[in-house]
């Protein structure tokens, strides 16, 4: 679905948004993961920049390894508000999509807190272009902190098709954050584009510390 015509006001109205499997939701309580501990790695640059009426989303090259699982990234692109909760809701939320060889999706999300500007945050409003794609070239590896905690369970996208069975790797931190000016640089562009809380259905949560590899 074109993310244009999406009307964040009547979600109800969105088609195929009745399983039991869908996406966000509020993370806890969540369960310690065995193995504790998760490794992540994420080459992604980014070559354009496209102004879908909705966010700007950003398509590119790179891929991610989470421990043994490789996934190729497809886009990524800003909600705010943040559309997951843990305690609180954030500022804003970064997804990154993905898909495995075979098919599967997964996304790597990281929610971002209020604080100092994110120099990468600001190369993405600063290359932004009203109605158009912009060609550019920069990593989004920082925008992936080197360690922090994240939460992984089994949803859905969140913009329609909704399609379930997405892998989610939820990422909670405070070394990547998004400034007060951005935020209000962004909503200048933007109406609001969160999803409201889902049912979680007993789905269970798991809880992990996690480090970045090197590339």
């Amino acid at each position: 679905m074109n993310m244009a015509v999406l009307d964040y006001h009547h979600q109800e109205k969105w088609p195929n948004g009745f399983g039991q499997l869908q996406s966000p939701i509020n993370l806890l309580p969540a369960t310690p993961a065995d193995p504790s501990t998760l490794k992540i790695e994420t080459p992604w640059r980014v070559t354009q920049e496209i102004d879908d009426q909705v966010t700007i989303r950003l398509t590119g090259t790179g891929r991610t390894r989470i421990d043994q699982d490789q996934w190729q990234l497809m886009q990524a692109h800003i909600h705010v508000p943040a559309e997951h909760q843990i305690t609180n809701q954030h500022a804003a939320e970064l997804h990154f999509v993905h898909q495995s060889a075979i098919g599967a999706l997964c996304v790597v999300a990281v929610l971002l807190p209020l604080g100092p500007d994110s120099v990468v945050l600001e190369q993405i409003l600063d290359h932004f272009a009203a109605h158009s794609t912009q060609s550019v070239a920069f990593s989004l590896d920082q925008l992936i902190p080197q360690q922090g905690t994240v939460y992984r369970y089994l949803g859905s996208l969140t913009t329609p098709p909704l399609t379930e069975g997405v892998a989610w790797y939820v990422i909670d931190q405070t070394a990547v954050t998004i400034g007060t000016q951005q935020l209000h640089r962004y909503q200048q562009l933007f109406a609001d584009n969160h999803r409201h809380i889902q049912a979680r259905y007993q789905r269970p949560v798991l809880r992990s510390v996690f480090t970045k590899t090197a590339n």
